[in-house]
């Protein structure tokens, strides 16, 4: 039997076929020659970095090494292995060392509890360089350690109040990394980060945008709360507003010369209204004065002074300064009273008033009197001299 498997195991040897060292030397040609066939621009010169999606929105990040254009991005919502909403975003242009925020709204309504999946699809030219999933849970979730109160964004930024989870046993504190993002669209223009935010009790925040923005556009301010301790989690809202311009008074100054305020934009939208003085006396209007504002946003103060085309006379005068927005409509209004005080020196005196002097009677004759001394005073002395 030893004998029997030994003279099979040498004739399978003595069948095998010779090495062809040939065949070797072109199989790694042919791989140099199947890489350089590629394109330059292969999917490790761009990638999806990073997705979070919930039940309302997803957002992508892309960054690139080399430039593109012209690319797809395909978000589809998933649901019991049923593609349920699909948007199909396009990237322009991206360019070398930059990343971009794609955005995609569900608009899923009447959500079921369950687990969800986000596929995200980079293509160009419809050739697939990248796909992306991100799973999350609706209605199942557990309960968070932190809950943001409240979000109020605006034309000049986003406030926000976050306050930690409270149990029987009292309040933890919680370390937090906070993400604000301006979206226009379905792309983030603006994007920051804060991070290791103390929330110990109730924390305000402010993030102002340091854009400039789109009279009457619409744009979506969207935070995300991220939190490493004990496990990794996110929480996300987002608030959309309309950007308007936005100015106020802060110092008015007034007398019977004129008046002067100090006007301070208070939005990313750029203020290029105006400031409208009225003078009234008794329900009626006795001058009225127009000025165009300097271009304010957020942050930004101007003074403008105005004088009257004269000075106001002894009396209670209204004075109502208005501030029109770019599109004429009132944004702010200081009404106050001007208290016209008699000038020493009768200068600028309303007409109605008389530039005569009052005489009082029986000035006159003594005025005559006065003359005649002095002048017999001055007569006796040249006369004294003379002689």
């Amino acid at each position: 039997m030893k004998q029997s498997k030994s003279g099979k195991r040498g004739k399978g040897n003595a069948e095998l076929p010779k090495r062809d060292n040939t065949y070797l030397r072109a199989v790694p040609i042919a791989i140099i020659l199947l890489v350089l066939s590629l394109p330059s621009g292969s999917a490790q010169q761009i990638q999806i970095t990073d997705i979070y999606s919930d039940i309302d929105m997803a957002d992508i990040t892309i960054h690139s090494k080399e430039q593109y254009s012209n690319l797809n991005l395909d978000a589809d919502l998933i649901f019991n292995e049923k593609v349920i909403s699909s948007k199909q975003l396009f990237i322009n242009k991206i360019t070398p060392d930059c990343e971009i925020i794609k955005v995609a709204s569900w608009g899923v309504t009447n959500p079921k509890d369950g687990f969800y999946r986000a596929r995200m699809t980079l293509s160009e030219n419809s050739k697939v360089l990248e796909t992306k999933y991100y799973n999350f849970s609706y209605g199942w979730q557990a309960l968070p350690r932190i809950y943001i109160k409240d979000m109020i964004p605006d034309s000049r930024g986003v406030s926000v109040i976050l306050s930690p989870s409270t149990t029987q046993y009292g309040s933890n504190p919680v370390l937090t990394d906070m993400e604000y993002m301006l979206i226009d669209g379905d792309t983030a223009i603006y994007h920051t980060t804060d991070s290791r935010i103390s929330v110990v009790q109730a924390t305000p925040l402010l993030e102002d945008w340091n854009i400039i923005l789109e009279n009457n556009h619409p744009y979506i301010s969207r935070i995300k709360l991220r939190i490493s301790s004990p496990q990794d989690a996110v929480i996300a809202r987002s608030e959309g507003f309309t950007a308007r311009d936005n100015a106020h008074i802060t110092e008015l100054y007034k007398d019977e010369t004129g008046a002067s305020v100090t006007v301070e934009g208070r939005s990313q939208v750029p203020f290029t209204g105006s400031l409208v003085f009225t003078v009234s006396k008794d329900g009626e209007i006795i001058e009225e004065i127009k000025e165009q504002s300097p271009i304010l946003t957020s942050g930004d103060d101007e003074t403008i002074e105005v004088t009257w085309s004269s000075r106001l006379g002894a009396g209670i005068y209204d004075l109502s300064v208005i501030v029109f927005g770019n599109d004429k409509d009132v944004l702010d209004k200081w009404d106050t009273i001007i208290e016209g005080k008699e000038d020493p020196y009768g200068h600028g005196q309303n007409e109605s008033e008389s530039t005569e002097p009052t005489q009082t009677p029986g000035f006159g004759i003594h005025l005559t009197v006065i003359s005649i001394l002095v002048m017999y005073l001055i007569s006796g002395r040249i006369f004294h001299r003379n002689g």
